[in-house]
Parts: C-alpha cells; sequence; structure tokens
C-alpha cells in the first residue's frame, strides 16, 4: 500500500470536531491517505472521473479501492 499522493490539504475546527479537506491522486488500489485525525468519524470520497472508487476508515488513516489509478479526489474527513 503506497501512500496517496497530497495536492491540496486543509483543516479547520467545527465546534470539537477536526475537518480536513483534501484533493488526493492515487496510484493504484489500496493507496492510503493519512489524514492525520486520530480517529475519523465520518468521510466522503468522490472520483471525479468516470473511475469508480470506494474507501474504508480505519484510525485516522483512509484507504482507497479502486480499478486502478485515479487523479483529482475530493476528500472530507471529519473526526477528532
Amino acid at each position: 500500500m503506497a501512500a496517496a499522493t497530497v495536492n491540496r490539504r486543509r483543516s479547520v475546527v467545527f465546534g470539537n470536531k477536526r475537518v480536513v479537506l483534501a484533493d488526493v491522486s492515487i496510484a493504484a488500489n489500496g493507496d492510503t491517505f493519512a489524514t492525520g485525525l486520530h480517529i475519523i468519524d465520518s468521510f466522503s470520497v468522490d472520483s471525479s472521473t468516470t473511475g469508480a472508487i470506494g474507501a474504508t476508515k480505519s484510525g485516522g488513516t483512509i484507504t482507497f479501492a479502486s480499478g486502478g489509478a485515479i487523479a483529482n479526489i475530493p476528500v472530507v474527513a471529519i473526526g477528532n
């Protein structure tokens, strides 16, 4: 599992939650994005291309599931 390429990243605070807004690119299925959060409560990923994408979370890391490389994936992660 390789690390996703982070093209852009912003962190903001909403009340008692931290939110990470990012744009990442993955090279292959199984690439990961370490958000910097300890625990992810909720997250969203969306492919800006026709390629299908899915993801799972564990702790503060998101692991992508795809058929191959996808660029410029918007990611929103909420947690602590």
